[in-house]
């Protein structure tokens, strides 16, 4: 089993990978943005600040409102917090994001499995850990690991989610175990 220590250091490496992968995605986003007409007017995604998290959720539930997911998981993202993506992923319609034509970027994807991989690891609420598990296996069959804007993240971004369903299922409802070892096949396809 890891131990306390061995599972701090795994969440600041997780951390600081987050932190790489925002920002990126926050430039990905603002240089899209140049070249589109600019459809919502403020701070540019990763502009964020932490106390403003009530505001961001207000507009996340607006832009899903107006079925504008690329933009609202960006902003979900971009805030670097957990309990923001989880909301988003809560709220959102699965079958709206993921049925035919996927609506969301590659490197958006790649963001929200890291970000909810992390959730996962400090999840103990069975509708979060079913919401987290549903999302994940949805981005695990829809992501392209070979696309060129996420590529190099993939290995890394794979290999962290596998240790956090290792270790979740040391420290899980029985309920999960199943459904943690499928997502586990489907992930390792991913390499």
């Amino acid at each position: 089993a890891p131990t306390m220590e061995a599972m701090s250091r795994q969440m600041m490496q997780m951390n600081e990978s987050l932190q790489k992968l925002s920002t990126e995605v926050a430039q990905l986003r603002v240089a899209g943005m140049t070249t589109q007409t600019n459809k919502s007017p403020g701070a540019p995604p990763g502009m964020q600040q932490p106390s403003v998290v009530v505001d961001v959720r207000k507009e996340i539930l607006a832009l899903f409102s107006m079925q504008r997911f690329e933009e609202a998981f960006t902003k979900a993202v971009s805030a670097s917090d957990g309990d923001v993506v989880l909301f988003a992923c809560k709220h959102a319609d699965t079958s709206a994001v993921f049925n035919g034509d996927v609506s969301l970027s590659q490197p958006i994807l790649i963001c929200l499995m890291q970000q909810l991989g992390a959730v996962l690891v400090s999840a103990s609420d069975r509708d979060d850990i079913k919401t987290v598990l549903t999302w994940l296996q949805e981005i695990a069959v829809t992501i392209d690991p070979t696309n060129e804007n996420i590529n190099r993240h993939v290995g890394s971004v794979v290999q962290q989610l596998l240790t956090n369903i290792n270790n979740k299922m040391v420290n899980c409802d029985p309920v999960f175990r199943r459904p943690l070892q499928t997502l586990m096949q489907v992930i390792r396809g991913l390499l």
